[in-house]
């Protein structure tokens, strides 16, 4: 692997990780400014999806990732005497992942090697990570269904990532959910959570939280979203970069609702 191709493998979950952040600013209402949080959540992003790899210099780069996040989180700590408010909250996320990892290689001893928990923990921590982290403890129960909505959606994502996985964890003993419901059932279940995080978005609506300029790209994206992985697993000549391709949505989706918001309706 070329080194240049191996800066955008590691680097392109850390942009998604940044993606789904940035839109949780712009459905909020908030500036798309970035800030020492998007610096830990890029550098932890590829931290935790490459840690354990086999090959030495991806552990190298992701542990200079890890320590790049680190400096972020760290560094307004020393403006602030005490612990700022995202800073609070990573301790969950952080401890999700420790588990679902199990800190060994290739990262099955964990929740990762329970079937049934693996998409749903997933879910739990990137939406944790996107949508809680950037707004106020005092907010959350206010964006609570942007919240739900955001964990259906990566949860669609993990169980499609399962079926690109299929080989791989079948070599190194994993059994997914998507492995024992087989590929139908599970595009049932990924098209299942698609529709959850749309209904979501329209009872975001109903609530105010955002309006129909943000709502309508995010529906379709949610629905380009069901296409796109139903016609990527036909691609088996795309097999190499059907994980990437699968998190392309999550840079896709906030590309179409920053377009919404850029409309002067």
């Amino acid at each position: 692997m070329t080194a240049l191709r191996l800066f955008f493998r590691m680097s392109w979950i850390g942009i998604c990780a940044l993606s789904m952040l940035a839109q949780t600013r712009l459905l909020l209402g908030f500036s798309l400014v970035p800030g020492w949080l998007d610096g830990f959540v890029l550098g932890g992003a590829v931290f935790a999806y490459n840690f354990t790899h086999r090959d030495r210099l991806h552990q190298t780069a992701a542990w200079l990732a890890g320590i790049g996040g680190g400096v972020c989180f760290f560094i307004p700590l020393l403006k602030v005497p005490s612990i700022t408010t995202w800073q609070t909250g990573v301790l969950f996320p952080a401890i999700l992942w420790l588990l679902y990892y199990g800190l060994q290689r290739p990262g099955n001893a964990g929740l990762r090697g329970v079937p049934a928990a693996k998409p749903f923990v997933v879910a739990l921590a990137w939406a944790w990570v996107t949508v809680l982290l950037p707004v106020l403890p005092d907010e959350w129960s206010r964006v609570a269904v942007v919240f739900f909505g955001r964990a259906a959606f990566i949860f669609a994502l993990a169980l499609a990532y399962d079926l690109a996985d299929l080989a791989y964890d079948r070599r190194h003993g994993l059994t997914t959910l998507a492995a024992q419901l087989g590929v139908k059932t599970t595009f049932v279940l990924i098209n299942g959570a698609l529709t959850v995080a749309a209904l979501c978005c329209l009872a975001n609506v109903a609530l105010d939280i955002y309006d129909w300029r943000l709502a309508v790209p995010l529906l379709l994206s949610l629905a380009l979203s069901a296409w796109w992985l139903w016609f990527l697993f036909q691609k088996t000549a795309w097999s190499g970069w059907h994980k990437v391709l699968i998190d392309a949505l999550m840079v896709g989706q906030f590309l179409m609702v920053w377009a919404g918001a850029m409309l002067k309706i």
